[in-house]
């Protein structure tokens, strides 16, 4: 509708600096001006377009009212709707001039009353062509009511053009209808083939305006190719599409096999992270096991030392401590000596003096040392004289009476 509207319309593109360029070789841009477009506003009054926008609102006020009556409009597919259906109304010169300034009103009058007054929403003069003709703007919306009586719309333009005979049928009417109006023109129609085809004027101008047979031909065989080409590429349209399904299966089993190797990857460094800690593990053990057994032979040679030493100051202590024996025995010889020679009392003295000390010693002891007194009182009782190649002596406390001194 926009691309038949920019060609109808072209006088109010160029006013409004929106002119583009035509195919039509037969339109002369310098008579373009001449033109007149005129559309039908709310109030059902023509007037004279001042944007091309202005006759496309006119469709779609009458569409729109066949739809709030009931009208469906399909625009998806092959069947779709036909909302505008382009009427072409042409006479010849010599006619128009006779008629100059009633012939555009006499001939949209006629196709409103053939097609409905509402329906003929906008129009056209051209007269930048080889011949001056009028683009009509034709809304097929068909009016009826149904058998429940209720008023109905319908947007359909089979319910005006039924067949060809009918549409010659309007083309004779329409002449009738000028002719009462004082038009000089034929009455009869021209054969299909001519009318198709064209027109020769007043002048002998042969004018084409339609297909002759032999055109029309080449036009079905043209069409029979397209066809064809349509159908070929609907198949390759199909092959492709199914290339594409396919291509899209192996993309996603591609996919669905790289997230499984991704996952099976990730699992073998898991596991190689799991044993390289393993690892580490095992050897941190095996270092601590190594070092333990160091410590331990460590220890070991320590404790031998220890043990050589021990027995070493053991053997020591016990020499030491035979020797203090033999040096009190040696002592008491002496006293005894002495007392001979001085003819005094010189031991009993010393021994008198000795239990004096012990007494005053025991009178000072602790509870504590008292009680390690008696438990190696006991001990010497029940230990025997050696053990582990040494003899254990108790050097806390010495009583002189151990050394042979009767206190």
């Amino acid at each position: 509708m926009y691309g038949y509207f920019r060609h109808i319309d072209r006088k109010t593109d160029k006013e409004n600096g929106k002119e583009v360029h035509h195919s039509n070789e037969n339109i002369n841009p310098d008579f373009t001006m001449q033109n007149e477009s005129f559309y039908k506003d709310e109030k059902g009054n023509w007037v004279k377009t001042s944007r091309s926008s202005e006759m496309v609102q006119a469709v779609n006020r009458r569409i729109d009212y066949a739809k709030e009556n009931g009208a469906r409009i399909y625009d998806r597919g092959k069947n779709d709707t036909t909302i505008v259906r382009p009427l072409l109304i042409q006479l010849d010169e010599e006619t128009i001039s006779q008629h100059e300034d009633t012939w555009i009103q006499d001939t949209i009058e006629e196709l409103e009353n053939m097609f409905g007054k509402e329906n003929i929403v906008g129009f056209c003069v051209h007269r930048d062509e080889t011949s001056t003709h009028i683009h009509v703007v034709f809304t097929p919306v068909y009016e009826y009511t149904d058998k429940n009586g209720n008023y109905k719309c319908s947007v359909s333009q089979t319910k005006f053009f039924k067949s060809p005979k009918e549409l010659a049928g309007m083309h004779k009417k329409l002449r009738v209808a000028l002719q009462d109006k004082g038009y000089d023109i034929e009455q009869e129609n021209k054969a299909i083939d001519e009318q198709l085809a064209g027109y020769t004027d007043s002048n002998g101008v042969w004018h084409q305006q339609g297909l002759t047979p032999e055109q029309l031909k080449q036009l079905t065989d043209r069409d029979t190719q397209l066809r064809i080409g349509e159908i070929e590429m609907r198949l390759k349209q199909d092959e492709i599409a199914r290339l594409e399904e396919a291509m899209k299966s192996v993309q996603a089993k591609a996919k669905q096999n790289q997230e499984q190797l991704a996952k099976e990857r990730e699992s073998l460094d898991n596991e190689k992270e799991n044993l390289e800690k393993e690892k580490m593990t095992v050897q941190s053990q095996m270092e601590t096991l190594i070092n333990e057994k160091v410590a331990i032979e460590q220890m070991k040679k320590e404790s031998e030392e220890m043990m050589n030493k021990a027995y070493d100051t053991a053997s020591i202590c016990t020499q030491i401590l035979n020797d203090e024996k033999n040096l009190n025995g040696k002592f008491l010889e002496f006293l005894d000596k002495e007392s001979e020679r001085t003819k005094k009392p010189i031991r009993q003295a010393v021994e008198s003096l000795y239990r004096r000390f012990q007494k005053e010693r025991k009178a000072n002891l602790s509870s504590w040392n008292m009680e390690m007194l008696r438990l190696r009182e006991e001990r010497k009782k029940n230990v025997k004289p050696e053990l582990s190649d040494f003899n254990i002596i108790d050097t806390d406390l010495q009583d002189v009476s151990d050394y042979g001194l009767n206190v």
